[in-house]
């Protein structure tokens, strides 16, 4: 049954011609033609995750009646493997969600359903369900005691603004402070009109009002807060705009300088161009580029200076088809090299961006200063060099690149003791989270967690990403997605789903992990595959985990050896 499971779950994610989709599915209707109470957990979920696949790589088009019919049946699914038979009907409910198949019954149905992520499903289809009947189960969802299923709930609350009861339902949980992800997202979600606006305004500017020092870790509520006010009373926003300008923290000035663009603060945004964080720059001189109103080409020029990779690369991206020519070719190359002698393989992506300028500004007078490079340590970057280089001289060029060395893949007894490892990472807020690796599953990704962890690379480090009921990703330098450790990690996928609590890495294509971790927050099987898993969470998931938001802060990582 275990070998049937695997091979249903393959099947479906095959890539195949549509006729060869067609007879896949009918092999896994065929497994599955046994009855539900008869089918071993192992195959039902092998069937639903290979259906699941199809759909969703279809849209939904390609399940039959048939096919819906034994989903349907799956919804219903139960064995003594209750933690396998609530996935069974979670992945059912969401495959007929992509099928376009799901009516109230089978909403309403799930709401009641005893495991949290059944109905969290549920909660996120309630816009399926007809509008006399939506009220009432957003009602049930939103009063669920399982943190996801409201968020669920909140979330397609906020974008449902036929519901009479939005705002108020809104404001309530904006009132919320122990809930800090329920409160952030309905803050959030009033910065779009209300029919009551004083008593929506209002709400705003108290959560406005608690922006507190920069050790206080309670400021994402505020500044969502600012953002919505800015959006709906431009007037009364701009009159607290200063404290969040002046913050102390980085996150609490991005979020100022969003502020500042729907206000129409142009100046503030030209002060955050210079702030001393580079996230802080990045959004000011997007912002800046998107309002189109005067160049700030010297403005970028003046960016190229700075280490950062994302702050590069944006920089460099926004300075295309500059009048400033010659001055951009000079820039940007002086910047690449200037990078490109830190030998940090996660600066790919800034490198890259800043070679497109120097060939869009640049001519053969810098060949021998580009040469060089056709020997660079990344295969990707050198054959970049070729390009140009052939496209200014008109003659063929090869690259030949000199990959950086590869740390030694751990002996027997340093293995050993990865497979006793244990990471704690104890949260600033208070709280720990759990992590047992997986070196059976990612070697070399295990290997170097369990290293920077035990190097203290992750203390102080934050959390700067979070995707309620997604992800929450975190472990940069930089606090953003580009800023990472130097030397890439190869990708380690395995069979391993994609499930709550498993630890993964963060890339930006193949084989580029820099260090960054995400931690799924749902069932994510749609990364399967594709991102390495080399962890779990053993404890912390629903106390600490769930209730992570954008920028708390990891105060240290211990690694712990077990039995």
């Amino acid at each position: 049954e275990q070998v049937l499971g695997t091979f249903a779950r393959t099947l479906g994610r095959l890539s195949l011609g549509d006729e060869d989709q067609s007879l896949a599915l009918d092999i896994l209707l065929d497994l599955g033609d046994v009855g539900a109470a008869q089918v071993s957990p192992n195959l039902a979920q092998g069937l639903v995750l290979g259906l699941e696949a199809l759909a969703r790589k279809s849209g939904g088009d390609l399940l039959s009646d048939q096919a819906k019919d034994q989903l349907v049946i799956m919804l219903r699914y139960r064995s003594a493997d209750e933690l396998t038979a609530a996935r069974v009907r979670a992945l059912a409910l969401s495959t007929l969600r992509h099928a376009e198949a799901l009516t109230e019954r089978y909403v309403d149905e799930s709401l009641r359903d005893p495991d949290p992520d059944v109905r969290r499903i549920a909660a996120a289809s309630l816009d399926l369900v007809p509008p006399s009947l939506r009220t009432e189960f957003t009602r049930r969802a939103l009063g669920d005691q399982t943190l996801r299923v409201s968020i669920e709930a909140l979330r397609q609350l906020a974008d449902d603004p036929s519901n009479a009861l939005r705002c108020q339902w809104l404001d309530i949980a904006a009132g919320k402070t122990n809930m800090r992800p329920i409160r952030v997202l309905a803050l959030e979600a009033l910065g779009e009109p209300c029919p009551d606006v004083a008593a929506q305004q209002q709400t705003l500017l108290d959560a406005v009002s608690e922006i507190g020092a920069a050790t206080d870790s309670e400021w994402l509520a505020s500044a969502r807060a600012l953002v919505s006010l800015a959006s709906i009373a431009p007037e009364l926003a701009e009159a607290v705009l200063p404290q969040f300008l002046e913050h102390e923290n980085a996150f609490v000035r991005s979020y100022a300088a969003s502020a500042a663009a729907l206000v129409g603060q142009t100046g503030a945004l030209r002060v955050l161009s210079q702030d001393p964080s580079p996230n802080v720059r990045t959004a000011a001189i997007q912002l800046l580029a998107a309002q189109d109103s005067e160049s700030i080409d010297e403005l970028l020029v003046s960016q190229l200076s700075v280490e950062d990779p994302q702050l590069l690369m944006i920089a460099a991206r926004l300075l295309e088809n500059s009048p400033l020519g010659p001055q951009i070719a000079s820039a940007t190359l002086l910047a690449f090299e200037r990078v490109s002698a830190s030998q940090r393989e996660t600066t790919r992506d800034a490198r890259r961006a800043l070679l497109e300028r120097v060939e869009e500004f640049g001519d053969a007078a810098m060949i021998s200063r580009l040469e060089p490079f056709l020997l660079d340590f990344d295969p990707q970057v050198a054959m970049d060099v070729a390009r140009i280089l052939e496209h200014w001289s008109g003659q063929s060029r090869q690259p030949n690149p000199e990959p950086l060395p590869r740390t030694d893949l751990p002996n027997p007894t340093e293995l050993n003791e990865l497979r006793r490892s244990t990471v704690i990472l104890h949260m600033q807020r208070g709280g720990e989270i759990v992590i047992r690796p997986l070196p059976n599953v990612a070697l070399t990704n295990v290997q170097r967690f369990v290293q920077l962890a035990h190097d203290g690379y992750f203390d102080g480090l934050t959390f700067h990403r979070w995707e309620p009921n997604f992800v929450i990703q975190g472990g940069s330098p930089g606090a953003n997605e580009y800023a990472g450790d130097g030397p890439y990690t190869r990708d380690e996928v395995d069979l391993q789903p994609h499930w709550r609590g498993t630890v993964g890495l963060s890339t930006r294509g193949h084989d580029t992990g820099d260090a960054q971790i995400f931690i799924n927050l749902a069932d994510n099987v749609r990364l399967n595959h594709d991102y390495t898993i080399f962890g779990v969470v053993v404890d912390g998931m629903e106390d600490v985990v769930d209730l992570v938001v954008e920028g708390d802060v990891i105060t240290r990582a211990e690694v712990v050896a077990t039995r």
